[in-house]
């Protein structure tokens, strides 16, 4: 998961543009807003006042019939003593708050995800970022409708709430939407000594700021949602990629308990990092990861001209005071540490910043795959969990190993061959890990506890003698947001991936995504199609699993799909068209060790014995740079 948003925002949006020679005068299409994401300020309806607990606050009348508010504080800013604390409640104000425009999001390097205008080597958004958006029907059909918390993707480390407009999903599926800011990067996600032990209470401690935002605002649904139409006894939480990543920590958290009633991981993973992993120097003896805590602060040193190199580095932090290193760390503009996690990548997206600690209290000190198995420690909740069929092909389409470039836009697939088999590899992954796997423990774990499956197989991108995008994408990470929102130039950026063509397919199948994701909802299942396709849930045998696809692609069918990673591990031995064995080798790290899926699945014996003579003189951390 190194080769994250940025590139391939840019990278598809690229071919899309020159793919389909696209007039970028065209003024039925705003690009600032669809591509960037500039947030609009809307016309303030006194008939959208409502009172929550810490003040009044106006919205807006909104398309498809519906009220919205946005940039409303649900936490206090996580600024100066709070900054690396978890969220407080927010300060009080009497008079209305005009909840008109999308908030800045958190303090983040550039990209596409973050919703801000920039350029590589920017940092955007602000640390008073603690911000929800709500959308409601106008008109709604119950006295309190379901509550639907949108998490956003971007590895934990970009991205933004501003992307995802909820009208049309509240409006037809009849729920409030909602969509919030949590801290990213080493802001959100940050556990050392030094913090640790000038901590007040375990949640100050833990080191998950940006789980701990998303329970804030969870918290504050159960106690606001109520006066905007919704059920703070049904909340569903769903979120894609890192989004969907949270989803398994919130259901993993002792302190999300009670706070919400189903849960939808779309490519998520499970995840989740020790805090040795979190806080270590990546060559310590029980090793940390490379932009750990230490390394962070390494880098701080150097830049600081305290050390002129990383060996003084760890040398002066050792004889360094918990005091010290603290007040180094809160005297940091958040630029400054943004930037210092960046000095050690060749690529700011390869970057992955432990997140989801195991410090025992946020969360629990077992690895999912194993608290999962019991249904007893967790938050057992119906769930909806699957991914895209293609998912690594999105970012195989930017990766050199696989991807050649002419005039620097212009991709070509150096080998389809290898292209297809890495694909199909990469792809068993995310479907096992963050799919088949989770859905095995939980569904095993308890018969009460109902877990549904999907794959989402829709490739009708355009094509033709410049790119083919089906072929480089296909059905890649990401694309299944817009048909859940029904929004083709905000919810993915990416207007010109869906050409003419695929319009009345495109159409039917969102309808019948959201139509399951709202019946999910409002029932904890997701019921049948409205031509009747019923939704069954996962099981080890028989047709378990989804097929979300448009009528010209066989439509929306039950199938039997169960990748098993035991599965993939034997191919991987079997697999006799390695050129070598380190090719062998790196393949089972980027798989089980570095894998931004789960390296709960790690087996370190399995590694060094690996068929065709093991992999025991290859250190896995030998192929981070690669991945």
């Amino acid at each position: 998961m190194y080769k994250r948003s940025m590139a391939v925002a840019a990278g598809i949006f690229a071919l899309a543009l020159i793919g389909l020679g696209v007039n970028l005068r065209d003024d039925s299409i705003d690009l600032d807003q669809a591509v960037v994401g500039r947030a609009v300020t809307h016309i303030p309806d006194p008939i959208t006042a409502r009172e929550t607990t810490r003040g009044p606050v106006i919205g807006f009348t909104d398309i498809a019939n519906t009220f919205g508010w946005q940039g409303i504080p649900y936490a206090r800013a996580p600024v100066g003593e709070l900054r690396w604390r978890a969220p407080r409640p927010a300060d009080r104000w009497q008079a209305p708050l005009l909840a008109l425009r999308a908030p800045k999001p958190c303090m983040q390097a550039w990209s596409f995800l973050a919703g801000e205008s920039g350029t590589n080597g920017d940092i955007v958004g602000r640390e008073d970022c603690l911000y929800l958006n709500i959308w409601a029907p106008q008109n709604p059909s119950l006295s309190q409708l379901p509550v639907m918390l949108w998490i956003h993707g971007g590895g934990n480390n970009q991205g933004s709430s501003r992307f995802y407009q909820g009208q049309k999903l509240a409006a037809d599926q009849q729920i409030i939407f909602v969509s919030v800011n949590y801290r990213l990067g080493h802001l959100g996600n940050f556990s050392h000594r030094s913090i640790r032990n000038g901590a007040s209470n375990p949640e100050d401690a833990s080191g998950n700021y940006g789980l701990l935002d998303i329970i804030a605002a969870l918290r504050w649904i159960q106690t606001n949602i109520a006066v905007f139409g919704g059920d703070p006894g049904n909340v569903t939480v769903f979120g894609e990629s890192a989004g969907g990543r949270n989803v398994f920590g919130l259901m993993a958290s002792p302190l999300a308990k009670g706070l919400f009633h189903r849960a939808i991981s779309q490519s998520g993973s499970s995840r989740s990092e020790t805090l040795a992993s979190a806080e270590n120097f990546y060559d310590d003896r029980q090793p940390g990861w490379p932009f750990s805590a230490n390394e962070l602060l390494a880098e701080l040193l150097i830049k600081e001209n305290i050390a002129t190199d990383r060996a003084e580095a760890m040398d002066d932090l050792n004889s360094m005071s918990d005091p010290s290193i603290a007040a180094l760390l809160y005297a940091q503009p958040a630029e400054s540490l943004i930037a210092a996690s960046l000095v050690n990548a060749q690529n700011p997206d390869k970057i992955h910043i432990p997140q989801l600690l195991r410090d025992g209290h946020v969360l629990p000190e077992q690895p999912f795959a194993e608290l999962f198995a019991d249904p007893t420690p967790y938050n057992a909740v119906p769930l909806i969990v699957g991914s895209n069929r293609d998912e690594e092909r999105a970012f195989m389409a930017s990766d050199p190993r696989f991807v050649r470039t002419y005039l620097g836009t212009i991709p070509s697939i150096r080998n389809n061959k290898d292209y297809q088999r890495y694909a199909n590899y990469y792809n068993w992954r995310w479907h096992g890990l963050g799919g088949s796997e989770m859905a095995r423990l939980m569904q095993g774990g308890s018969e009460k506890n109902q877990v549904y499956s999907y794959r989402f197989d829709w490739d009708e991108s355009p094509s033709n003698w410049i790119v083919d995008l089906p072929e480089l994408v296909g059905a890649g990470h990401g694309i299944e947001i817009s048909f859940v929102f029904d929004d083709y130039i905000g919810a993915m950026r990416l207007p010109f991936f869906y050409g003419e063509e695929s319009l009345e397919g495109r159409k039917a199948l969102s309808s019948v995504i959201m139509d399951y994701w709202g019946q999910f909802a409002h029932n904890g299942s997701p019921g049948k199609s409205r031509d009747g396709q019923e939704w069954l849930p996962w099981s080890p045998n028989g047709s378990n699993t989804m097929i979300l696809d448009s009528p010209a692609g066989g439509g929306w069918r039950m199938e039997a799909f169960n990748p098993s990673i035991e599965e993939m591990i034997q191919q991987i031995e079997a697999d006799t068209q390695f050129d070598n064995q380190r090719q062998r080798c790196q393949l089972f790290v980027e798989s089980f060790f570095i894998s931004y899926q789960s390296a709960d699945f790690w087996d370190v014996e399995r590694y060094n014995n690996l068929a065709g003579g093991g992999c025991s003189q290859y250190s896995p951390y030998l192929f981070m740079d690669s991945y």
